[in-house]
């Protein structure tokens, strides 16, 4: 037994305390659906996964043991991964947080977090060391794409820059790669950013493909009607009470609606791949 140096991602739901009172007066999820939700966090089968498989992601990247090192502990609405310091197991351990991030996402629910790297006892569900007591601390005060100068504790997955200086200095096109899909850098901050996922990418032709300008725009409008839908949900679980919690939703209003502006932006792209070319005068 003894403390070991890791990567460490500590996970918390917002607005969790609202949900449960919600479900409890009836107004809001079921208990099943609130452990559904909860579920997305990381579950033992998620760690037994890439325990007895290994890196699902960048499965070709340097590690120091096949399993990672890799451990979830989910306790009540938040989560703690750990996986050992080796290239393979930090995108592993963004990979999960992204995934859970993303799904509770779809959900309506909002996230806020801390990947950091330091001493850690993970095993059986016991969780001690400093480096977990760095995350948990943290969380709370994450500024990632704050509106406000002053602003603390935004809805974000924050990475230490420790951390971001480890995939910096690696040479794993894969892990860089990865990584760098998985966040967003803004003044000198990098927090995970699953937003980037919700558009519509499209090919314009190739061998054995045809064009088609209608299919992509219903698919464009698809995914409109996609984040159209996410905004209500968010804000459906939202206590409009609480004025840190409407403050915290306008973030990923604010996110959502970029990627609206990314639809408007595909559409017009669409037609004008689609507009004859002008006549040239001889």
């Amino acid at each position: 037994m003894k403390f070991e140096e890791k990567f460490i991602a500590f996970v918390d739901v917002l607005g969790f305390k609202s949900m449960v009172e919600a479900s409890e007066a009836g107004t809001g999820m079921t208990l099943p659906e609130i452990v559904e939700c909860l579920s997305k966090l990381g579950t033992r089968e998620d760690e037994d996964k890439i325990l007895r498989r290994g890196a699902t992601i960048c499965p070709g990247s340097m590690c120091i043991e096949k399993n990672l090192n890799f451990r979830i502990t989910q306790i009540s609405d938040c989560v703690i991964v750990s996986s050992e310091v080796s290239p393979a197991g930090l995108i592993n351990l963004v990979s999960h947080c992204w995934g859970a991030v993303i799904e509770l996402l779809v959900r309506g629910i909002m996230c806020r977090g801390y990947i950091t790297r330091g001493a850690i006892y993970h095993q059986d569900g016991q969780v001690i060391g400093s480096g977990y007591q760095r995350a948990y601390a943290r969380e709370a005060g994450v500024c990632a794409f704050k509106l406000e100068a002053d602003e603390r504790g935004t809805p974000f997955v924050e990475i230490d820059e420790e951390v971001c200086r480890f995939v910096d200095e690696e040479t794993d096109s894969c892990v860089k790669e990865m990584f760098s899909r998985m966040v967003k850098t803004e003044d000198g901050t990098t927090a995970l950013f699953p937003f980037k996922r919700l558009s519509h990418s499209f090919i314009i032709a190739g061998f054995g493909r045809t064009f088609d300008a209608e299919k992509e725009k219903e698919a464009n409008n698809n995914v409109r009607k996609q984040l159209l839908a996410l905004k209500e949900r968010v804000m459906y679980y939202v206590d409009h009470t609480n004025t840190r919690a409407v403050a915290k939703a306008k973030h990923y209003l604010r996110a959502l609606d970029e990627q609206l502006t990314v639809c408007d932006m595909t559409d017009d792209m669409i037609s004008k791949l689609c507009a004859p070319l002008p006549l040239r005068r001889l």
